[in-house]
């Protein structure tokens, strides 16, 4: 009996993440539902819409949209500190 690949475990056969890593935010949590249309879901969204458990799945962190534009005003330097 072959043995099942770790990353396989819990995916549906031919659903859009069965071979790849899944795309979560590291600052609100949403994953990225479908990368051509940049849609973010809930976690419990991307599961009921995919037939898939996260858990245990191949994760990767980067930024939803929202928490980019955030983080980039943050860092962005003010109009003060460059007059000085």
């Amino acid at each position: 009996m072959a043995q099942q690949s770790p990353f396989r475990r819990g995916f549906k056969h031919g659903s859009p993440s069965e071979t790849s890593l899944i795309a979560m935010c590291c600052v609100c949590g949403l994953v990225r539902a479908r990368k051509d249309t940049d849609q973010w879901v809930t976690k419990r969204s991307y599961e009921q819409m995919y037939g898939v458990t996260l858990i245990g799945s191949p994760l990767t962190h980067t930024y939803c949209l929202g928490c980019y534009t955030d983080f980039l005003q943050r860092v962005r330097p003010s109009q003060q500190t460059l007059s000085r």
